[in-house]
This record gives structure tokens, C-alpha cells and sequence, in this order.
């Protein structure tokens, strides 16, 4: 019933985690009837995005293109905590623990969490940028703590024990203290649903691993 054309950017649309048939369709109608220049704004918002954003050089997180050392705003900012390094599995679940407004240390994206029946392995991932890092801290600190922040399941577990494997063959595990967030979390969370109070009672009830 409508043109090709708004029935193929609603198909598109629906590429967006939560978007259905029919939201996708009123969000083409509504880009349909923006005036031109919101419309010109808005495209070109999209533009920046993908030419302008781009990942930390350490730690994986969201940075802009040109920064200086290639660091996003968390691992530039020198009141953050070094001797606490949060390893998440995405960008997104950075923003997650933020939400929390307590956490003061710094950040390590994995990308991919080890699951062998997915032909994930550790070469996927950025583990190895990781334990480089530890190696680097833990030079001048024996004080330092690593806080796991996986969703549940066994790709989660499979990749907190090849990381404590590898620390230990590299002989620094007695130098870190790895715990995992603990009470507040549901047995099955997904990170990217969790709210701040959820966040922070799991944060200050972490626990050894």
C-alpha cells in the first residue's frame, strides 16, 4: 500500500535491536515528513558518526577520531583508579557499569567472550592487549584488582578461566585480585538491561573468583 521506498527503509529500520514492523514503518513516515534541514541534520549526524567515532587504542571503549594517543575521555582521565580494571565483553557494557556513578576505574573491552561451539577462540578476541596491559600495571603494583562484568553462561566462564590460565603462566595471578559483580545481578542478566541501583548494589557486593 505504500511506495517501494518507504517500505524498503522500513525494512531496514527494523535492523535496530527493538524495532518491529510497525515502529519501523512509523519511523520512516516520520523521516518522510521532517522538514528538509532537520532532515539534512540529521544525515549528516550519521555521516560523523561512523567517519568521527571510532575505539580506544587501549582499552576498546568509544573514542573520537584524532584524540590524542587515540584514548577515549575514561582512559585520558588521570583521577580515574589504574589499580582497577573492569573487563566487559562490548563497548555498550562500559555505559552500563557508568550508570552506576561509583565505579572510578578503568575499562577493558574483550569484544567476543570464548565459546569453542561458536568457533570463537582466544584469537578473536583482545585478550592478549589485555594481559600486556596487567603486565604493565602490575610492574610497578601488586594491588591490583580485575572486575569481571560477562553476561552469564558458559562462553563467560570459559573466558574468565582461559584469562586466569594465561595470567598464570605469565606467573603475575598472585598479583591480581579477579572478582566478579556479585548480589542484584539476575542468574541470567543481560548487561545491557541492568538499572543504576541493580548496578551499584552489584558493584559494592562483588566477590572473589
Amino acid at each position: 500500500m505504500l511506495p517501494e521506498p518507504i517500505e524498503n527503509l522500513s525494512e531496514k529500520l527494523q535492523a535496530f535491536p527493538g524495532i518491529g514492523k510497525r515502529s519501523s514503518q512509523k519511523l520512516a513516515l516520520d523521516l518522510l515528513e521532517m522538514e528538509d534541514q532537520k532532515y539534512a541534520d540529521l544525515i549528516d549526524s550519521f555521516e560523523s558518526v561512523k567517519k568521527e567515532v571510532v575505539l580506544c587504542k587501549r582499552c576498546g571503549f568509544f573514542s573520537q577520531k584524532g584524540r590524542e594517543g587515540g584514548l577515549c575521555d575514561i582512559c585520558s582521565d588521570n583521577q580515574r583508579n589504574d589499580t582497577q580494571l573492569c573487563i566487559v565483553e562490548k563497548p555498550t557494557d562500559v555505559l552500563t557499569i557508568e550508570k552506576s556513578q561509583i565505579f572510578r576505574g578503568k575499562y577493558h573491552v574483550v569484544n567476543k567472550l570464548i565459546s569453542p561451539l561458536d568457533n570463537v577462540f582466544a584469537e578473536h578476541t583482545t585478550i592478549s592487549q589485555l594481559v600486556a596491559r596487567l603486565l604493565e600495571i602490575t610492574k610497578n603494583t601488586s594491588g591490583l584488582e580485575l572486575i569481571v562484568f560477562f553476561k552469564a553462561g558458559f562462553a563467560g566462564e570459559a573466558t574468565i578461566a582461559y584469562i586466569r590460565d594465561v595470567l598464570s603462566e605469565k606467573k603475575i595471578l598472585q598479583k591480581i585480585k579477579i572478582t566478579k559483580l556479585a548480589q542484584g545481578l539476575p542468574l541470567y542478566y543481560n548487561p545491557d538491561t541492568l538499572d543504576q541501583a541493580t548496578m551499584v548494589q552489584a558493584l559494592e557486593d562483588r566477590r572473589l573468583i
